[in-house]
């Protein structure tokens, strides 16, 4: 079976639109790990990245 880690970054850097940095957890609640699996894939949702990571 493929594998695949989700990793989010939460930046809004040089962004014009206040909240894209709620990008990841849109992404998540709109069920993108289910849909992997779905697809045959295990995915492993490591969370996001925080600020001093980056």
């Amino acid at each position: 079976m493929k594998k695949v880690d989700l990793i989010g970054v939460q930046m809004d850097l040089g962004a014009s639109t206040r909240g894209v940095n709620m990008g990841p957890a849109a992404i998540r609640y709109a069920g993108v790990v289910q849909g992997i699996e779905e697809l045959g894939i295990e995915c492993n949702d490591k969370g996001d990245l925080n600020q001093e990571m980056i």
